[in-house]
């Protein structure tokens, strides 16, 4: 009983540890210096949900960052897949059932036999009633899906850089 506290306690320690920050910004460039030119920003709207497919339920994280990059993740206890959608091409991987896919809208499009690009996974992720368009998209593919949109929320500024 005793060695479980102390680990409870290792592991609390290490964690608090991890998440202490100890970079400073500076606020201004010293006198003389040049500063960088501005990165652009973007703002990301990030999504929470709960799926279920089957009778099997899993949560996941959707990530957008306008007009350049849609991530997904979904978990149970572990990841079960993620995904990355670029203007240009689509990364998807399922450990668990050891699937994976990497191409381009065409090559997604002839698997799905659906017309899919990335404006329209984008416009279907970020709308209002984006449980509804995830769950018609899944029908279309002959799953049936419920989806719940558990948390939504938009940070006004992204500064890392992304080419459009």
């Amino acid at each position: 009983m005793r060695l479980h506290r102390y680990i409870l306690v290792a592991m609390a320690a290490v964690l608090l540890v991890g998440c202490w920050s100890t970079r400073q910004t500076a606020t201004t460039a010293p006198a003389g210096v040049v500063a960088e030119p501005e990165v652009p920003q973007r703002q990301l709207t990030v999504t929470t949900f709960t799926a279920t497919v089957n009778g099997i339920s899993a949560s996941g994280q959707l990530r957008v960052a306008e007009d350049s990059v849609i991530w997904v993740s979904v978990n149970k206890l572990v990841e079960l897949g993620r995904g990355l959608a670029t203007k240009d091409s689509v990364w998807l991987i399922a450990p668990i059932a050891n699937g994976e896919f990497a191409g381009s809208y065409d090559d997604l499009s002839r698997l799905t036999r659906r017309q899919i690009s990335y404006d329209d996974l984008q416009a279907i992720v970020t709308a209002e009633d984006a449980d509804m368009q995830i769950e018609s998209l899944a029908a279309s593919l002959g799953l049936e899906m419920k989806v719940y949109i558990t948390g939504r929320r938009k940070v006004k500024k992204l500064t890392f850089p992304f080419k459009k």
